[in-house]
């Protein structure tokens, strides 16, 4: 009896392997989103790098060249890197081509996605061209104070031998918003220096930038970064001028609830330009077409704005959260 079983089971065992590594394939994959996805609302709120004006300039230029073919590299692990690396404090310093090889070095090619922590911290331990470190904090040339950023130490345990980090490299839920050129015009969290005429309080608000600008022409189509529903959509503003020609503070704009429970910003866009079949409380899937861009609002030039935040109304980094593998 058992030897008619085996007979009958042979010749499917290939077939029912190759499903059964499939099936595992397909696990690992979902289980990977979603480990993304449930850790996304508290990941990186404070990568906020001091007096970041200094760096932006060169930053954008980075970007830039890089962002859309090899992925997407923070500012706060830049500086992070080469602090390291050539042990000073002011990374502005540096020269180009060295901000550009520390760029590449922290991605993963493939992934188009940063190398986890947890290995570059392995990598500047073991790595003995590197020189020690002894700086700790200080005020550069021009008389701006430096924060000296350590990623390989948090709450006094070494990353590496902490079992809250892995190097692991996980599936990112979003997609990028622009399936045309751009140009990176402000970073997130940027020092900026705009004058737009308000009170002392509004121009702070406005100068430290909570998202990121990209520059695209008036009328270029903006995609939903993620699966929700839309949450706000706002029209103010019926004509494509900047604030100082406009006077209008709030222009018009759209967001998103994505289903991972943070909210997706995008300002400064034409007016009436979401789609007619959509409304507050549609669903909409990622890469779903949600209007035109402008320059409305407080916005200098035409760009889209696009801004992150938990549910706690804390601002995040919305390209942390890009799979820049998955752009169209």
């Amino acid at each position: 009896m058992k030897k008619k079983i085996l007979l009958i089971l042979l010749p499917i065992l290939p077939t029912v392997f190759f499903i059964g590594i499939i099936l595992i394939a397909i696990i690992g994959i979902v289980a990977g989103k979603q480990f993304a996805e449930n850790k996304t609302p508290t990941v990186n709120v404070n990568s906020y790098v001091l007096n970041n004006q200094i760096y932006a300039s060169r930053y954008r230029e980075l970007l830039n060249k890089y962002l859309i073919n090899n992925g997407y590299v923070t500012l706060e692990r830049l500086v992070f890197y080469l602090q390291r690396k050539y042990n000073v404090l002011d990374t502005s310093t540096l020269s180009m081509k060295e901000w550009e090889d520390a760029y590449l070095i922290n991605l993963d090619k493939e992934e188009k996605q940063m190398i986890p922590i947890k290995t570059i911290c392995k990598n500047i331990e073991n790595n003995l061209e590197f020189p020690t470190f002894n700086v700790l904090s200080g005020i550069n040339s021009n008389g701006i104070e430096i924060d000296v950023i350590d990623l390989c130490n948090v709450n006094g345990e070494k990353v590496v031998d902490s079992n809250e980090y892995d190097e692991f490299i996980y599936p990112l839920p979003f997609s990028f918003p622009l399936k045309t050129d751009f140009l990176v015009t402000s970073i997130v969290f940027e020092n900026r220096n705009i004058n737009f005429g308000l009170s002392e309080e509004e121009q702070a608000q406005v100068n430290f930038h909570s998202g990121w600008d990209f520059s695209v022409p008036i009328g270029t189509e903006f995609y939903s970064i993620c699966d929700g529903k839309i949450s706000k959509i706002t029209n103010t503003q019926n004509n494509d001028l900047p604030f100082k020609d406009s006077g209008n503070q709030v222009g018009n704009y759209v967001k998103v609830k994505c289903d991972n429970d943070l909210t997706v910003d995008y300002y400064h866009i034409k007016y009436r330009s979401v789609p007619s079949y959509l409304s507050e409380g549609s669903i909409v899937k990622k890469k779903d077409l949600l209007g035109i861009t402008s320059t409305t609002g407080r916005s200098s030039g035409p760009h889209l704005h696009l801004g992150l935040e938990n549910s706690e109304g804390q601002l995040l980094d919305a390209l942390q959260f890009i799979d820049f593998n998955d752009r169209n």
